[in-house]
């Protein structure tokens, strides 16, 4: 059973928070040969001046149970009680660890070095940065100045930036990803076209890897239109078979006319903000502070860095490589490995204070 007590609160007006700047290249040290577990530390959903805990997943690779301890070190500011706990696995068990934040300090750059120490096993270094959506409706317009109360998370990719900001209500997701691109490809204009695509799923879900298992996710997929419009698809719902989620579908078919959607190009950056309403997601997703849920986005510049993966930065496992995890699509170009699965940790905030 995985282990998750997590307290939310709004975010501390002891600073604020803004971009973070992940580099894509420190996830791989997770999983080291011939250990006999995988750890990882998880993103943070309240910045760490609230005291929120932090979790660490530690997955047991061998055929036979686990028993050790782990321990996490963070900042030199920081005060984590206790910082190290002890920990059993059965075989293939994944397990969260939580480790309270008694003493943190928000970050303007919202990166955070942590370090995760097994018995036995080299200390496994990770930068992290808090996920999650304060409490705001924006306007749909593809206009970021409305975002400033968000806590943005960006990635490099290639040497381009992507910029990930999400906002809730009610009502509604919004989310902002803004792509640093030398130009934008419209459908249409090309055999393969710039989209984001995204998926939000309940924490209770798991990606499955046979054809005949649901999707257990909804997915969504954004293009650009003319005079900043945009069009967006839904990929699937929980329900969808994997084996037609694979299918590189025509998009015409899946138009998700309940979104709004508008994509901007200023300079070198495409503006994607979209608002997805919760109704077909509260028996998953219920809308309220402090919910935590799985979500994650993939860029598609193929023109350019080719697929930009939230996951990679999130420091997913290798393993969580996952070709059932994302949904195909007529204009899309893949890379030689399949994407990370879309099970980054994600929460709900009243506030980034």
């Amino acid at each position: 059973m995985a282990i998750c007590f997590r307290r939310y609160a709004a975010c501390s007006a002891l600073a604020l928070i803004a971009c973070a700047v992940l580099c894509m290249n420190y996830a791989t040290a997770a999983e080291q040969p011939d250990a006999p577990i995988a750890i990882r530390a998880e993103m943070l959903t309240v910045p760490p001046a609230t005291q929120p805990l932090a979790s660490v997943a530690v997955k047991n690779l061998g055929d036979t149970p686990y028993a050790g301890s782990i321990s996490l070190k963070g900042p030199p500011t920081w005060r984590i009680a206790p910082p190290q706990r002890d920990v059993e696995l059965a075989p293939g068990e994944t397990r969260r660890v939580p480790f309270a934040i008694e003493r943190g300090v928000n970050l303007e750059a919202n990166t955070y070095p942590l370090e995760v120490t097994a018995t036995g096993m080299a200390s496994h270094k990770q930068t992290v940065f808090c996920a999650s959506a304060p409490y705001f409706k924006p306007t749909i317009d593809g206009d970021p100045s409305e975002w400033k109360d968000a806590i943005p998370v960006t990635f490099t990719s290639g040497g381009r930036k992507t910029v990930v900001s999400t906002y809730w209500n009610r009502r509604q997701f919004s989310l902002l990803v803004a792509v640093e691109e030398e130009a934008l490809v419209r459908p249409g204009s090309a055999e393969t076209f710039d989209a984001v695509q995204f998926a939000l799923s309940s924490l209770e879900t798991t990606t499955g890897t046979k054809p005949d298992d649901e999707a257990a996710r909804f997915e969504f997929l954004l293009t650009a239109a003319d005079k900043n419009q945009g069009k967006c698809y839904q990929l699937a719902s929980p329900e969808t078979k994997l084996a037609d989620a694979a299918k590189a579908r025509t998009l015409g078919p899946l138009e998700y006319d309940d979104a709004t959607l508008a994509v901007r190009r200023t300079g070198t950056t495409t503006y994607y903000e979209c608002g997805i309403p919760f109704t077909p997601m509260r028996d998953d997703i219920r809308p309220s502070e402090g919910r935590e849920f799985f979500f994650s986005v993939l860029v598609h510049d193929p023109d350019g860095t080719g697929v930009r993966d939230l996951g990679q930065a999130a420091g997913l496992w290798p393993s969580q490589r996952n070709a059932l995890a994302w949904s195909r699509w007529q204009g899309a170009r893949w890379g030689e490995k399949p994407p990370f699965d879309n099970k980054v940790n994600w929460g709900l905030s009243s506030s980034k204070y």
